[in-house]
């Protein structure tokens, strides 16, 4: 596995979920632009800096995100992915994904109701690789999801909500209870389904406000089990979005400092 998607896999591991008061019904009027429009994320953590640059059309949705990870003592990015999205009544339905110009994933997305309901990966070769199902609450909050690798079950991800928040996500080892401020997040300017698939962190991305604190028990009821906690320290621009996010983590008394974010807007 290569170290951008490893380290995918981590920022995804690490805190994965709400939705924000929008509607997903396609619409003609800029559906991925309501106020600052998210162009770049740039991160820097224990191994190295993570870039995500989105790119719009005229009509401001996301057609691409290059994505790159270079790893600390390198002169030029270990690996270069494109991420290009094609629409279907204002909802993505396809992303294909190239790694140093070479095909590397194609990802479709199905949806009911005009929802997401399924995400599945395919390898170059056509083979199914990873499949996310997602499951809604009563409210139209996306409630958890299911994941699998090439068929077998990894994860299940259950999500409970307030006041447009997450405030607890459990999945088969770790719970974890969040705390928010009560400004824009910098994905606002996304559609909740498209905040599921542009977001950098999944529960932050379709979070309505910004994740100020997490408290993590891993390994739930076993011998090993540990708490975490994670806080979050953000500087903000004139209209109170994130420019910068540091997060530290203390764990046995030790606090230390594992990613600095910050955030560009059009």
């Amino acid at each position: 596995m290569n170290k951008l998607n490893l380290l995918l896999i981590i920022l995804f591991g690490f805190t994965v979920l709400s939705c924000s008061s929008d509607n997903d019904e396609p619409n003609n009027t800029s559906p991925e632009q309501t106020e600052k429009k998210l162009i770049k994320i740039t991160e820097e953590g224990n191994y190295g800096v993570y870039k995500n640059i989105y790119i719009y059309n005229s009509e401001n949705k996301v057609i691409e995100i290059e994505s790159s990870f270079t790893e600390f003592g390198q002169n030029i990015p270990d690996d270069i992915h494109s991420m290009i999205f094609t629409y279907e009544n204002d909802l993505v339905i396809l992303a294909t994904e190239y790694e140093n110009d070479e095909l590397y994933l194609t990802i479709e997305y199905n949806y009911v109701n005009d929802k997401l309901a399924e995400k599945i990966s395919y390898t170059s070769n056509g083979t199914e690789d990873e499949k996310m199902e997602f499951f809604y609450n009563v409210n139209g909050e996306l409630n958890g999801f299911i994941f699998y690798v090439e068929g077998i079950l990894q994860q299940e991800v259950s999500y409970v909500y307030s006041n447009g928040n997450v405030t607890i996500s459990e999945d088969n080892y770790d719970h974890s209870e969040f705390s928010h401020d009560t400004k824009p997040t910098p994905y606002s300017n996304f559609t909740d389904t498209n905040k599921i698939i542009f977001g950098q962190l999944l529960i932050q991305s379709l979070s309505d406000n910004n994740i100020v604190n997490e408290i993590r028990t891993y390994n739930v009821g076993n011998s090993n089990e540990s708490i975490r906690n994670y806080e979050t320290t953000i500087t903000y621009d004139s209209d109170n979005y994130p420019t910068t996010k540091i997060v530290t983590e203390t764990y046995n008394s030790n606090t230390t400092t594992i990613r600095t974010t910050t955030f560009e807007y059009e």
